[in-house]
């Protein structure tokens, strides 16, 4: 492994002027399509996660999704239809958000990332139409798997008992959300700035397989169908690290697992 490093280390030294331009390139795309979208929205997701009209929404929706999806805590049935609505990274953060008030439990909330991670909704309509993708098959796909990994995965705990809301003062907890959110899209970035340094560097360029490193990048690169809905449900190691870097205790080789047989949907939408 040190020696993998060291020759990493080697190819970055060596290599400055690409070096350079992944860096400003990696920093551009977090300023103007990351940080616009997503540092808003991670505020306003500790907001609604505060809402009362939250859980009585979960309510009305839990009976159908627990015959779905096997759910076995109300707030997960809100927390799907959120997932699907923004993706991941945010959908991470509203599980994890849920989970530490004990609304749902650990293997639940594991789960949920799992399977339910996915590109946001706008951004897999537009990538769809970009590749001929048909939007309502893919969906049933994605739909399909996660009901499939549920029922196999999501084996009933005991329940934990909720936390008992109290009262907040909103500008206390936007200050607090405010700091917060700062250091998960740093990380973000961060992130992003390694894994497309390191592909240029090694590869000298962009290969075949970059969507599955840098999901953003990739599909932006690759006119290949069959590879952009592939790399559509893998969603990229980078992805993964993004969300691993909100869901710390989540076991890597599991959700990587779960990306893997997600990857299938570019084959399945194809059918």
């Amino acid at each position: 492994m040190t020696l993998i490093l060291l020759f990493i280390l080697y190819l970055l030294i060596m290599n400055p002027d690409v070096v350079a331009k992944e860096v400003l390139a990696s920093c551009e795309m977090w300023f103007s399509v990351l940080l616009p979208i997503m540092y808003p929205s991670f505020v306003i997701i500790d907001f609604i996660e505060h809402m009362p009209l939250i859980n009585r929404i979960s309510k009305i929706l839990y009976k159908p999704m627990h015959y779905i999806f096997h759910i076995h805590n109300e707030k997960s049935a809100f927390l799907i239809l959120f997932s699907l609505l923004c993706g991941s990274p945010a959908s991470t953060k509203i599980f994890k958000a849920s989970y530490e008030k004990y609304e749902i439990n650990k293997r639940e909330y594991h789960n949920l990332i799992c399977a339910f991670s996915t590109l946001s909704l706008p951004y897999t309509l537009l990538l769809c139409q970009k590749f001929l993708i048909i939007i309502p098959l893919y969906y049933a796909c994605l739909l399909f798997l996660a009901a499939i990994w549920m029922h196999i995965f999501n084996k009933k705990d005991a329940k934990e008992s909720s936390k008992e809301m109290e009262p907040i003062s909103y500008l206390k907890f936007l200050f607090s959300s405010i700091q917060k959110n700062i250091q998960i899209v740093l990380q973000i970035l961060g992130i992003l700035v390694i894994f497309r340094v390191l592909i240029h560097v090694i590869f000298q360029g962009e290969p075949v397989f970059y969507p599955f490193l840098e999901i953003l990048g990739g599909l932006a690169s690759t006119e290949n169908s069959l590879i952009a809905g592939m790399a559509m449900g893998f969603l990229g190691i980078s992805e993964h690290m993004q969300i691993l870097s909100i869901a710390e205790d989540l076991p890597y080789p599991k959700l990587l697992f779960a990306r893997i047989c997600y990857s299938s949907l570019g084959c399945l939408s194809f059918l």
